[in-house]
């Protein structure tokens, strides 16, 4: 009998191995370079740099003149060392000093480095959205190494899969308002946060799975990631949801006894207590401290109820799903309707959509668990989006309905499920459309091409005070605050008639308008007609008695009246109401030396330089006093 015969291997031709080496894993010698890590984050920045090239010297834009301009603690680092003295010159500092604590500290290492040059506060802001896309790029990556997609049909191209995920995200116009909106660093800022304290946690999963590390470095990235939520914390509310978030992907993407990955999870999940514990002590009740900080420009004054807020969100997350696929007619300031009741089609409707696409994030994650593994990170990416958008879009009303920085966190799951998806199509028509997977990649690259240029011309409106409100008023006609903040804008430029013309029409739109009444007055103050100011100075009070502001500007015009009394009377007003308004102290001060009472003029020239040891007319009235 005869022996049984080895099959031998036959080796390739020289041909053949040559074709094989320029395939490199079956992918074609051309595309070898598309699947460069270090040529995705070159990419990843350039695209960033382009996209926002024309945004260095945009100014200080809306509330940012409020929150960092004129905030005494983005100027003053003591007070991120000792906080009570924040709670002592002013209750809601203190509140938001608390709250969010790394945004404010990176505004005071930016003026302590730049002053108000606003080049080096954007320049962080776009540092920020750099590294943002590269953890979207580590994150996507990193997922598809986890056991239960390591061995999904997709899996060949998870490097294209991680970098057009991030791309989008960092080309899409939907974010320049986190970007160039240098106040909006907050978004992005607790991006940077949570997307680091998931990639530390996959990595730390990984890696323990594997059993390639030390306990040292094992525990140093769980620490890591830990800290990170931490931050994340102190930086914005809607990191709420990261526990959460982070709890649901340890249970899709990785296995192991129940009991033992809960107690790994412990930690994280008592951070939930982070942002209740930090509002203890407060003045104020919980309602409006959480008010409060999600929409400091509030002055915690609600018109719209919890269910009425919440039937709204329903239309605005349409919107800003609208927004990721179609970014057009982009607004600074939506003048966005109110919806009071459920049972109308504009919320019913939206309402069953987003019915509709969470049923269908429940089915992909079953077909998941059986034949299609690949389905389970399109479902957390839709996840991903209602979870980190629940903080401001539920049942906390806000005085401002929408704002699309607010989807800046929340974007980079829908981004992920979008290109997730696309890719899958070469898998499921390879073969009716051989060549598709080559199409895909070109129209991504059209699709990055075009978001940038996008993006790019977006930025132009943010280049100065008017532009940007003006865009604002053209888009929202019927929305008083755009056309006041325009009149302000003309106004800053000594184009006076044009602000009394937006300040009117802001009264026409809302006749309750208090500040527009007092802007009003001082234009009619500026072009001398101090009797048509002084009317509109009293209207505003009628309207709003506790506005300081209104009684200083009194203060101002009485004054030059010679009415001493009654100038003097309007400023100790403003400051029962605002007692750390130094110029108002001055301003008294001067008053006092006019009438001889020298004693009280030197009382509130040191209480104004006590508030601003720089108010240089301060120091300079002190001076004269002492020497009379």
């Amino acid at each position: 009998m005869e022996k049984a015969r080895r099959i031998k291997k036959k080796k390739p031709s020289r041909s053949k191995l040559k074709k094989e080496d320029q395939r490199g894993e079956g992918r074609p010698a051309t595309k070898k370079w598309l699947h460069q890590p270090f040529l995705h984050y070159f990419l990843i920045a350039v695209i960033a740099i382009l996209a926002y090239s024309n945004t260095f010297q945009s100014p200080f834009q809306w509330d940012e003149n409020d929150f960092i301009v004129r905030n005494p603690i983005v100027k003053n680092l003591e007070y991120f060392l000792t906080p009570s003295r924040a709670k002592e010159f002013d209750p809601d500092l203190y509140i938001s000093l608390k709250t969010r604590f790394m945004g404010y500290l990176t505004f005071a290492l930016n003026y302590k480095v730049h002053g108000f040059d606003v080049l080096g506060y954007h320049l962080f802001n776009l540092t920020i959205h750099i590294l943002n896309a590269i953890l979207v790029y580590l994150f996507t990556l990193l997922t598809f190494k986890t056991p239960f997609l390591r061995g999904s049909p997709i899996g060949k191209n998870p490097n294209l899969i991680a970098l057009f995920s991030s791309l989008l995200f960092v080309s899409h116009p939907i974010q320049t308002e986190a970007v160039t909106y240098i106040y909006q660093r907050l978004a992005s800022l607790v991006t940077f946060f949570y997307l680091l304290s998931l990639v530390f946690y996959i990595q730390w999963r990984l890696k323990s799975e594997e059993k390639e590390l030390s306990h040292f470095h094992s525990t140093t990235l769980y620490a890591l990631s830990l800290l990170s939520a931490v931050l994340a914390m102190k930086t914005k509310e809607n990191s709420f949801t990261l526990p959460f978030c982070l709890t649901v992907y340890e249970f899709f993407f990785f296995t192991g006894p129940k009991k033992i990955r809960v107690i790994r999870l412990i930690p994280f999940l008592l951070t939930f207590a982070i942002i209740p514990l930090t509002l203890i002590g407060m003045d104020k009740s919980f309602g409006e401290i959480i008010t409060h900080i999600l929409d400091p420009s509030s002055l915690v004054i609600k018109t719209v109820s919890e269910e009425a807020y919440l039937f709204t969100q329903f239309r605005v997350i349409l919107t800003y799903l609208r927004l990721l696929f179609l970014p057009i007619h982009q607004n600074l300031d939506y003048n966005y309707p109110v919806y009071p009741t459920f049972l109308t089609l504009q919320v019913f409707l939206p309402f069953l959509f987003h019915l509709t696409l969470l049923g269908l994030a429940v089915y992909l994650f079953h077909r998941s668990q059986s034949t299609s593994p690949h389905w389970r990170f399109i479902s957390f990416g839709i996840l991903w989006f209602f979870i980190t958008l629940s903080v401001e879009s539920s049942v906390i009303p806000q005085q401002v309905m929408m704002d699309e920085y607010r989807v800046y966190l929340p974007s980079v799951g829908m981004f992920i499920a979008i290109v997730t998806t696309v890719f899958l199509l070469p898998e499921k028509l390879k073969a009716k459309f051989p060549k598709l997977e080559k199409q895909i990649l070109w129209f991504f690259i059209f699709a990055v091409a075009l978001l940038s240029v996008l993006t790019y011309s977006r930025n132009i409106v943010w280049k100065d005070v008017v532009s940007m409100w003006k865009d604002v008023a053209e888009k929202s006609p019927g929305n008083p605050r755009a056309h006041y903040n325009l009149g302000l804008a003309y106004a800053e430029r000594g184009r006076l008639d044009e602000a009394k013309k937006e300040f009117e029409k802001a009264l026409e739109l809302d006749p309750s308008h208090a500040k527009a009444r007092n802007n009003l007055g001082l234009i009619y103050d500026q072009q001398g007609r101090s009797e048509d100011a002084i009317r509109e100075f009293h209207l505003a009070l009628k309207l709003n008695p506790d506005n300081a502001d209104v009684h200083y500007n009194l203060g101002l015009i009485y004054g030059r009246q010679g009415r001493l009394n009654d100038a003097i009377m309007e400023f100790q007003i403003s400051l029962k109401i605002n007692p750390n308004d130094a110029s108002a102290h001055n301003n008294l001060g001067v008053l006092f030396g006019q009438q001889g009472r020298l004693d009280d003029a030197i009382r509130e020239f040191q209480a104004a330089l006590k508030i601003d040891p720089d108010h240089t007319k301060a120091r300079n009235n002190l001076t004269r006093a002492i020497l009379r």
